[in-house]
This record gives structure tokens, sequence and C-alpha cells, in this order.
């Protein structure tokens, strides 16, 4: 018996592995409790795609002898199969018990704790692991994935260049090596390897996947899910893929389809973090609602419950609670990489101008730049250096241009790692980093992580606290952050004595305005408008649209239009609330200029509730057009009445959806009443503070000089209110 045994472990271990398992088999027949060969029984069937079977095997050989550390091991492997992960998890824990210097079972336990997310803690066992053995290549390549997980990039390719030493040829680490050069910002470099790791095989999903990953990163969205679909095809069963999958639908606007990618994550792992979110959001793109009320009510109960289910962005369109937003954030914040720089505290600069570096992703053809555009012409020179760190590029944008000319300094960081940005923007020697993305599109959240400038401000770009300790300031007014609000907020409070959004008094208007038949609408129609993006919009709000419609006869609804699926979508909504769909008229994009002109076509504009608008509203509000609002308790949920509460138009301010649908309604029956206030709109707009870009800029100065002020003398953050200028 044990010379049959030992011609079988041969066999075994030259990888014939079906002449092995009928030489186990014959054993069995004749002792069918030996344990040797019950265990290695199950090893065969686990090589040969029967893990299920061959746990079983292993089962029986630990039932007659528990004491073998080298079986629950294999047990572990084959539950790592069936991504039964944390069964497996406590098999490497039983045989590490017996054996503390098996490296293999150390070995598992790393990968059944990554595969459970816990990647800290696989770091460990993989050091553990090597530390039984130091040459052990697997180990060696998998610690550089958790320490790619971690972000710690420098550290991960020292982990697979150590790989690499050994074995040259190893596919999986030179795609490793792609991942981490594509988190330190070496876009280059990253292809290099990726390549290289493919050419050895072509196969390897870890390259396909950083392919994946690097042409999301470059803009290349269709070669990004071309390469995340090869990856699925050799092993359809990788949740995280799925996701990244649909993120790169989502650039590319193909929101339905990137949804569907989003379900097949979850039906893989349900608590893949923020693939719920994801999810309901691009739904909410294309005005998907079938199962909104469900999902929305799930990820307010997760963020209550301090679960990663939403992004902090996405969540403002689904809550209007201070407190849920705060977590949200927070959360979103607490999985921010820690600082790994070692970077000196930033020096206090003592005199000179006062170096202001704003950094965004949007200084070209985008809302945030439109606003902007006329504060970067006012600044006042003499006080104030400007720096403009632009994340994103489109040198052909005239918005671009002129932000670009409007700016004293413009700095183009390309492919940096927030690493190396931190570090490049250190050496700007900044009073103050202004970020104008906070959690939106392409933002860099983890710089100010690295603490890039002695004052660091959250504003206008993401309506919303951060929670995020190294933000010091948040900017706002005393409508949009009242004072006993401010405890939502991580941020210190800086409240401006008019409003707390910036806008361009030139803000171009085309000279022609167009003829309603010329986009589409009847000429004698009430024409109610909402021009916001569409994940603003939801059932509740729509139904008090489609009652609108129902009650005043000959209304039409003139609303952003887009993809095929969205203007389906609306139209069957539309028609379920018993409403005609070709009452919904659907605009297609225009120059920007153009669509000012054509908005004035609008008779009021209705605001979306519990996102406002912010742009949207004030580019209504320039072309004369009165918006309603409805006013909740978040800074997203108060936008819109900040901006009329400057124009002194607070009755066009409602506290509740009822309110709102009573005032739209009286508001379409008395159109003296309407005309009365959008005359007042008009005379307003010549003379108010919203649209008075340089008085703006002196509060804003202001702002930022109270501040500075405090951080020379070595005074913490404080709220602030800035003192009103004499009209």
């Amino acid at each position: 018996m044990q010379a049959l045994l030992q011609r079988a472990v041969a066999l075994h271990g030259r990888g014939e592995v079906a002449a092995a398992a009928s030489l186990y088999r014959d054993i069995l027949r004749d002792q069918p409790d030996h344990p040797d060969a019950l265990h290695l029984l199950g090893v065969t069937e686990t090589q040969q795609g029967r893990a299920a079977a061959g746990i079983e095997f292993i089962c029986r050989s630990l039932a007659v002898n528990p004491d073998q550390p080298v079986a629950l091991a294999n047990q572990g492997n084959a539950l790592m199969i069936l991504e039964r992960h944390a069964e497996a998890l406590r098999c490497y824990e039983l045989a590490a018990l017996g054996w503390p210097d098996y490296h293999l079972a150390r070995f598992g336990h790393g990968n059944a704790l990554a595969a459970l997310g816990r990647h800290a803690e696989s770091l460990t066992s993989y050091d553990l692991t090597l530390r039984a053995s130091p040459q052990f290549t697997p180990a060696l390549s998998a610690r550089g994935s958790a320490l790619l997980r971690l972000q710690r990039f420098e550290e991960a390719l020292h982990s697979y260049d150590r790989a690499l030493a050994q074995i040259p040829g190893l596919a999986p680490a030179h795609a490793g090596r792609g991942s981490a050069l594509l988190g330190l910002g070496d876009w280059a470099g990253a292809a290099r390897c990726i390549d290289h790791a493919l050419a050895l095989s072509p196969a390897c999903i870890e390259a396909l996947i950083a392919r994946g990953d690097l042409t999301t990163a470059t803009g290349d969205g269709a070669a990004a899910v071309a390469a995340y679909d090869a990856a699925l095809r050799i092993r359809e069963t990788l949740p995280e893929v799925w996701f990244r999958r649909a993120l790169a639908l989502s650039l590319q606007g193909h929101d339905s389809a990137a949804a569907e990618s989003l379900s097949r994550a979850l039906a893989l792992d349900p608590s893949l973090p923020f693939a719920a979110g994801s999810r309901l959001h691009a739904q909410l793109q294309v005005c998907d609602w079938q199962d909104h009320a469900r999902a929305a009510a799930d990820l307010v109960a997760s963020v209550a419950r301090r679960m990663p289910v939403d992004f902090p962005f996405s969540f403002l369109a689904v809550c209007d609670s201070l407190e849920l937003q705060r977590r949200c954030a927070g959360t979103f914040a607490s999985l921010q990489p820690a600082p790994q720089t070692g970077f000196a505290p930033v020096v206090r600069r003592g005199e000179g101008r006062i170096r202001v570096g704003y950094i965004s992703a949007d200084f070209l053809e985008h809302p945030t730049a439109y606003l902007m555009a006329g504060l970067f012409e006012r600044h006042d020179r003499r006080r104030f250096e400007i720096i403009g760190i632009s994340l994103r590029e489109d040198p052909g944008s005239p918005l671009r241009q002129r932000i670009g000319n409007a700016i004293e300094r413009y700095v183009v960081p390309r492919g940096q790692s927030d690493r190396e940005l931190a570090r490049l923007i250190r050496e700007l020697d900044l009073d103050i980093a202004v970020d104008l993305m906070g959690y939106t599109g392409e933002h860099r959240a983890g710089l100010f992580t690295e603490r890039v400038a002695p004052v660091q401000v959250n504003y206008l770009g993401f309506p919303g606290t951060t929670a995020a300790r190294a933000m010091d300031y948040i900017i706002g007014d005393e409508f949009l952050i009242p004072p006993d609000s401010s405890l939502g907020y991580s941020e210190e409070v800086v409240w401006l004595p008019d409003c707390f959004q910036v806008n361009d008094g030139n803000r171009p208007l085309a000279l022609k305005i167009p003829a309603r038949s010329d986009v589409g609408l009847p000429d004698d129609a009430f024409v109610w408008c909402s021009f916001h993006s569409s994940y603003k919009l939801n059932p509740p709000l729509f139904d008090v649209w489609m009652r609108l419609l129902d009650a005043h006869a000959g209304s039409v609804l003139w609303i952003k239009g887009g993809a095929p699926e969205l203007v389906r979508n609306l139209a069957g909504e539309a028609a379920r609330r018993g409403v005609e769909p070709r009452r919904l008229v659907f605009a297609p994009p225009l120059p920007y200029p153009e669509h000012l002109a054509r908005l004035q076509l609008a008779d009021l504009c209705l605001d979306t509730v519990p996102f406002n608008g912010g742009a949207t509203t004030s580019d209504a509000l320039w072309s004369g057009v009165p918006v309603l609002t409805c006013s909740g308790a978040s800074f997203a949920a108060r936008m819109s009445g900040s901006l009329l509460h400057s124009l002194d138009l607070d009755a066009l301010i409602a506290d509740s959806l009822q309110a709102y649908s009573e005032l739209a309604s009286s508001l379409c029956r008395d159109r003296g009443r309407l005309a009365q206030l959008r005359q007042r709109l008009g005379e307003r707009r010549k003379t108010c503070a919203l649209f008075d870009t340089d008085r703006f800029r002196q509060h804003l100065e202001s702002a930022f000089t109270m501040m500075v002020d405090r951080a020379r003398q070595g005074l913490p953050p404080t709220h602030l209110a800035v003192p009103r200028l004499q009209a």
C-alpha cells in the first residue's frame, strides 16, 4: 500500500494528475479510510476542476485524522476556487496554528484576506509567508498586489521587481508593475509593462484589467471596455471588473449598459463598495425609475450604517439629510490613502502678495469655468497672485484660452500621481489652495490629504461637505448654510455677505432670440422649463410636473434631451401618469450663447429637488426667466434659493413639494403676477450683487485675506463672516 502511495505521489508531482488519481482510488478500494489517499484524491479532484468533490474527499480525510495542516490548507484552496472565501480563511488559520512555519498556509491566508477586501491584513500574511520562505515568488507578486490596493505604489513596484528578479517572464508581475506605474502617473511606463505582460501571456487577466484601467485613465472608454470584456471572457466571476467596465461605459455616455454591468457586479458581490449607488446613478442618468424607491431607501439605510455604498456626489441626488451626506462623504474620505510623502509641514509665508492656487479639471467648456472666468480676470494683482492648476486640458476650448490668459500662472501637470502632484503644488509655495472639484468627476481628493497649502478651501464644484480633516474651509452664505446647520459640515464655514456663487457679469448672450417654432415649442403654450441634468430628476418630482401639465391644458414641459433611452423612458413615465408624451419637448445641446438665448422663450423654469440647479439656475436668471425652487436642508438643496434670495425673489422659494406645486399652478394661472416677477428679475439683474462680478471678487478676496491672516498668526481655522461692502 505504501509503495502504491509513493508511485501515486510521484506521478502527482510530475503533473500526471489523472494517473495519480487512479492510483489513489485503487488504494481507497482496499482501505476506504486511508487519510493520505483521501486527502490527495481531493487535491486531484480540485486540480481537475471539481473543487466541490475535492472538498468532500479532504473532509473525509480530516475526519479520520484532524491533525493535517497541509490538508487543511488544501481544503482552503478548494474553497477559494468556489469563492467561499470566509470558510477558506478559517481553514488557513487552522493550518497555520498546526504548523506556524508552513508558508503555503500563510500564503493562502493572505489570498483569502485579499479576496475579502482586507488588504492591509493580507499584506501582513504575505510578509509572514516571506519570512518563512524569502524566495517564494507567488508571495512577492501577491504582496505587490496588496500594496497596489493600498495605493502604496512605490512599495508595490519594489515587490514586483523582487518577483521578476526570480522569474523574469512572470506576466502578472509585469502587469502589476504597469498598474503601479499608472498609479504613479507614468502612463508611458505603464503601457510598456502591460504590453510586455500581454506579449508573454495574451490571456493574462491582470494585464487585461490593467490595460482597461490605463485606457480609462487616458479617456479611451471603448478600448477600456474591450480590455475588460477580454478579461471577463476568461473569468466572468470578477465583480470589480464588471464595476470598472461600468465606469468606462459611463464615460462614453452608455449609462443603460453601465447599469447592466453594475447589476452583474452586484449579483456576484452584493456588498461591492460603491456599486449600488453607481447603479442607481447610472439608472437616473437615463431616468430608469423602475426600482427607484427601493434602491434609494436601501442606499439611505446603508449610508446610515456607514457602509461604502455610494459616492458623495451621486448621493446628493438621493438624500437631503445633512447628517447622512456628511456620513457618506466621511466614509469615502476615510478610504482615501493616508499621506505617504513624508513632506515637512507647509511653511506659512509671512509677506508679499497672497498666492492663491485654483485646482480644477474644468478649466474648459464647463459650468464651473463659465461661472469663474470673470473672477479670474478681475482679481487684484497688487494683492493676489493667481495660479491655475489644470487637471484636464482642452487647448482648443475658447473658454480655456480665456482663463489661461486671465490667470497669472497656468500649470498643466500631466499624468502625475497624487504624491507627485502634491509635491509640484507645494513647490508653488501657495498661501491658499482652492479645490474647485471636491468629489466631482475627475477629483483629486488625495492631494489635499498631503496638505499642499497652509489653507485649503472647498469651493463651488462640490455642493456639500467633503468630511475631510485636511479641508479647512467651505465657502457659503447664510441662506445656503444657515448658522444653525454649520455642524453638518466638517469644514469651517466662511459666510459671504450676498451669495456663495460667483457669476460672470459678461456672460455671452446671443443677440438674436429664436422663435419658439425654431426650437419645437408651440407659439401660444405656457412653457415650463427644466434644463437640469437627468440624474437630478426623480419620480416624486416628475409626479408634480405631470400634475402641472394635466392641470394646465396646452402647457408643455421643455426639457433637456439626451440618449434615446432617456427620451423613451421619460415619454413612458409621462404616459403612465396620463400625460401625452408629445407635451414633453426635448431640447438638443447648443453652444452656450445660443442656449442662453433660447432660454428666454420659457415662461417659468422648474428647479429640481433635492439636488437644485447651480449654474443651470443662474443661466436661467441671467436670461431673465424666473426660476421656481423648493429649498431643503442641505447645501445642494438650497443653492437655487440662495440665488433667488440674493435677487430679492424669495417669493419663488417654496419649502415643500406641495407648496412648490401650488405656487407653480398659481403663477401659470396669474400671468400678470408672473410678468411682474419677470420684470423685477430684469431690473434686479442689472444692479444686483449676484451678477456683480467685481463686488463678489472683493468679498472673496476679503475672505482669503481673513483666512491667511489667521494662518500666518498660527491660529486654527474658524467660522468667518465676511463684512458686506457698501453698495
